[in-house]
């Protein structure tokens, strides 16, 4: 139990750069392997226990029988351990490059189950089905290096262990003949030798399981040794009341896996209570203001304040906590719509929760529900459409009553009507706030305080709508111009 919380916690306290890396197929295949190989790895130790104990018993009668012969089996018992050491580290090697293609073919199954959607709207069943047959060609060349290192052990240790026993055999009946040991004795060394043979090869194979143990539980742990690239301050600050002030001064940042600088001395400056809208060119750097504004990345020079303090100097669960914010895709928990439009505030009342589905228009749907509130959406929201995730993403932060929004072209895939009504709704919830949209369609932000053009990583252009839309050369009357159609 503590593992799974210890690793569950650093889970969630991993950069966002992690998150987006990871494959989700190959994390859940490590934690489970490492979650059982905790039982394994116990009830391993308690027969190896058991298996020393006999042993021990075994050597003490030999000693007193015959010195000679307790030494015979000690000597036996080092050159098996020796040939084991070999052997199981070849076992283990194998069983790493197992689990690596293991890991893969998990990585893809989950891939398909989370886009099972996409794979019915292109009719790619089949090619699916090619995609996970290729991926078990390697798999299984893998599976079979690794069953054939167990032939490898049990031809190892039963050529030792059958030439220990002919050998003892030989001159076990030569002792007898010449008078140097009773039937009696022989027949008990011969016992004795032969049960510990099979207690020997279990003993090698529970060792065996506590290196595979220790192999999974390695990289089950190793999650605990990411790294956490975006740290919180030793000594964080809080405000004492939060304005909504937003500064960016100088901003240059680059995405370090591909080299690409998505900001360039970009500067910003947003007032308390004001709407402003992010608009420009696709990749031009409008969701990469907001990532770095929660601080899902660094930035690499340059400051970014709330109310003229460096967000660095917040805990990054403080600094989050003071944003909603409307993703232009919502992904929903697996599970009810009261726990989905309360998770930004679980301690919401009842009364709180319908009235904020009710500005979210989304109320009316929810009563024509059987089971309500109580309704499960699915997994990812699947059972909703895409405008319905949209607005119970609005009604949560609605909920949640931040000081600052975001809201990322979040009536994207509203129809007309919806879209309308989300408009009039945002306005009122965004009434007094701080407010960020990235705007796509620019019909949705004419009315904020402020429209600010990025291109290329760069603030080209500020103003309002009618300011923007007057001036002959200015980008945004570009754009305006291509969306209401009067230009091709």
């Amino acid at each position: 139990m503590d593992a799974r919380l210890a690793v569950f916690k650093k889970l969630q306290e991993l950069d966002f750069a992690y998150h987006l890396n990871k494959s989700s197929g190959s994390l859940i295949s490590k934690i489970k392997r490492g979650d059982g190989a905790f039982f394994n790895l116990f009830h391993s130790l308690n027969i190896i226990v058991r298996i020393i104990i006999n042993l021990i018993i075994i050597l003490v009668s030999f000693w007193f029988l015959a010195w000679w012969v307790s030494g015979i089996t000690l000597l036996f018992i080092v050159l098996n351990l020796i040939l084991i050491y070999f052997l199981i580290r070849y076992n283990i090697f194998t069983r790493r490059q197992f689990n690596k293609m293991e890991d893969e073919v998990s990585g893809i199954i989950v891939d398909n189950l989370i886009n099972y959607e996409t794979v019915k709207l292109f009719a790619q069943e089949d090619y699916e089905y090619q995609r996970l047959k290729k991926a078990f060609d390697s798999w299984f060349q893998a599976l079979w290096r690794y069953a054939n290192s167990f032939r490898l052990i049990d031809i190892g240790l039963g050529t030792v262990g059958n030439t220990l026993m002919v050998g003892l055999s030989i001159w076990g009946v030569n002792s007898v003949l010449h008078g140097q040991l009773s039937t009696g004795e022989f027949i008990m060394i011969l016992g004795f030798i032969s049960t510990f043979y099979w207690r020997f090869f279990d003993l090698v194979y529970k060792l065996r399981d506590m290196a595979r143990n220790y192999s999974d539980i390695e990289k089950y742990f190793a999650i605990l040794r990411e790294p956490v690239v975006i740290k919180d301050p030793p000594r964080p600050l809080t405000l004492k009341r939060v304005k909504g002030e937003i500064t960016f001064r100088k901003v240059w940042f680059v995405y370090e896996e591909n080299n690409y600088s998505a900001l360039r001395n970009f500067n910003l400056e947003i007032r308390q209570g004001q709407s402003v809208a992010l608009v420009g060119r696709s990749g031009a750097g409008k969701t990469t203001v907001v990532k770095l504004l929660l601080r899902f990345f660094d930035i690499q020079k340059g400051k970014i304040t709330i109310d003229g303090v460096d967000i660095r100097r917040f805990k990054k669960s403080y600094l989050r906590s003071l944003f909603g914010v409307v993703p232009q895709e919502p992904i929903l928990f697996n599970n009810t719509l009261r726990f989905n439009i309360a998770y930004g505030r679980p301690e919401a009342t009842e009364r709180e929760i319908i009235a904020a589905a009710k500005m979210a228009y989304i109320w009316d749907f929810i009563q024509q529900l059987p089971q309500g509130l109580e309704t499960k959406v699915g997994e990812r929201g699947v059972k909703l459409s895409g405008g319905q995730r949209q607005r119970i993403a609005i009604a949560r932060v609605i909920l949640k009553n931040p000081k600052i929004i975001i809201f990322d072209e979040a009536t994207s895939q509203l129809d007309s009507e919806s879209e309308e009504l989300i408009q009039k709704a945002f306005w009122q919830i965004s009434y007094n706030k701080t407010t960020i949209v990235i705007a796509h369609r620019l019909s949705t932000i004419i009315k904020a305080d402020k429209i600010v053009v990025i291109d290329k990583g760069r603030v080209i252009e500020e103003g309002s709508h009618k300011e923007l839309i007057n001036k002959e050369k200015s980008l945004y009357r570009q754009l305006w111009l291509k969306q209401t159609g009067l230009v091709n």
